[in-house]
């Protein structure tokens, strides 16, 4: 398990719930046995090409600009084994219910600046677009979770 935040504070708050669940499962390992927390952005992840088998991006995209997102994803896939999955949750967009369309931008008021341009980007073209294959999506609330898959045998983008 590798944990990666740029803030220490959240990669503390990391730390500490990971050792939370060790001690309930009765883990006499010591600290955070097996896991990795490592301070750097999502768009410049320090790991050798095709190293993990999952990855899980909780909130991130509404928070960075659409450049970025474009670097997040270039590198989840470079990161990824091949046959490897990103599961996704973060805000829902424009479309995914529609009640909620019109007041969507709301959110953008609480000092959120890339939300506007977030609930409106295509994510399963944006994922495509790097080589990734769309899986599911679910919506509940205001969020959702997307997967995408990194075709076997796929060492480049295609």
């Amino acid at each position: 398990v590798t944990c990666l935040d740029m803030s220490p504070f959240y990669l503390q708050e990391a730390r500490d719930n990971f050792e939370h669940w060790c001690e309930l499962r009765g883990d006499t390992q010591g600290s955070a046995p097996g896991a990795e927390f490592l301070q750097a952005p999502a768009e410049d992840i320090p790991a050798e090409d095709g190293s993990y088998d999952a990855i899980t991006c909780v909130y991130l995209f509404h928070e960075i600009t659409q450049e970025v997102r474009r670097r997040v994803v270039s590198e989840m896939y470079r990161v990824l084994k091949p046959g490897g999955m990103v599961v996704f949750t973060d805000s829902i967009q424009v479309g995914d219910r529609p009640e909620l369309d019109a007041n969507i931008d709301a959110f953008t008021d609480f000092n959120e600046p890339n939300y506007t341009d977030y609930v409106r980007t295509d994510l399963g073209a944006l994922f495509k677009s790097e080589g990734f294959v769309c899986g599911t999506k679910e919506v509940a609330s205001r969020s959702k979770v997307l997967s995408f898959v990194k075709p076997l045998g796929q060492e480049e983008k295609i």
